[in-house]
C-alpha cells in the first residue's frame, strides 16, 4: 500500500516576506536597545570613576597658647600649632612647596592670623608634621572677649579657640589655596599658671572647605 503525499505547501515569496521583516525589526530593535544601553552603561560608569574622593582630612597634632600680657581691652599672646599632613595630601592636591598660613579664633572672632610662612620640604605620599606660629601684641580686642577669655583662664584653667588653616593647592581649576577648618579645641592651663595652655584631650581632624 503506497504512502499517499500531503498536501503542504512551501510559503510563496509572499508569504515570505511578512516573516523577514519581522526578523529584521527584531534585530534592529534589539540591537538599537543594546547600543542605547551601552550608552548610558558608558555614562553612568564614567560619573562613577570621575566622581571626586573626599579631600583627606588634616590632624591638628598641637597646640600652644601662652598669654603674654592682658588686660581689659588688650591681649598679648602667642600660639604654636602642628598639623599632621596625611600620605595622601602631598603631591596630589597640596604643593611639595607652597605656603602655610593660620588663623585662631574665640567664639568665631578671628584674633590673630599668621604670616604667610614657606616650606618647602614636603615629600610625596609620606605623612609628615607643619609648624606655625601667629601672636597678637597689645592688640584692641572687644572688651567681652577678653573678659571672657580671662574667666575662662582663671575659672575653669582652660579656654577654647578655634582654627583655620591655609595651604598652596596644586590642583588645577582651584583657587590656588586650600582651606581647613577645626572645631573648637581645648587647651588647659599648666597647674600653678595662667600664662600658659596646651591642647587637652584627643587631637581634632580639620576638614576641607
Amino acid at each position: 500500500m503506497g504512502i499517499e503525499k500531503g498536501n503542504h505547501k512551501e510559503p510563496t515569496t509572499d508569504e515570505r516576506k511578512p516573516l523577514a521583516k519581522c526578523k529584521s525589526f527584531s534585530f534592529w530593535f534589539g540591537f538599537v536597545c543594546y547600543i542605547a544601553c551601552s550608552i548610558v552603561g558608558f555614562v553612568w560608569l564614567h560619573k562613577v570613576n570621575s566622581r571626586e574622593k573626599p579631600v583627606p582630612k588634616i590632624e591638628l597634632a598641637s597646640m600652644d597658647f601662652t598669654v603674654l600680657n592682658i588686660t581689659d581691652t588688650r591681649l598679648s599672646a602667642k600660639w604654636d600649632v602642628s598639623i599632621r599632613i596625611p600620605y595622601d595630601l602631598p603631591g596630589r592636591y597640596i604643593c611639595l612647596q607652597g605656603d602655610f598660613q593660620a588663623s585662631f579664633m574665640y567664639k568665631d572672632v578671628t584674633l590673630a592670623t599668621s604670616s604667610p610662612q614657606k616650606y618647602n620640604n614636603l615629600k610625596y605620599r609620606e605623612a609628615q608634621v607643619l609648624k606655625v606660629s601667629a601672636g597678637v601684641s597689645g592688640e584692641d580686642i572687644e572688651g567681652l572677649i577678653v573678659k571672657d577669655i580671662t574667666e575662662d583662664m582663671k575659672e575653669k584653667k582652660e579656654v577654647r579657640f578655634g582654627t583655620r588653616f591655609y595651604l598652596t593647592d596644586c590642583r588645577e581649576k582651584t583657587t590656588g589655596t586650600m582651606r581647613y577648618a577645626c572645631d573648637d579645641v581645648t587647651l588647659r592651663f599648666e597647674p600653678g599658671s595662667e600664662m600658659k595652655a596646651a591642647l587637652f584631650g584627643k587631637n581634632p581632624s580639620c576638614v576641607n572647605y
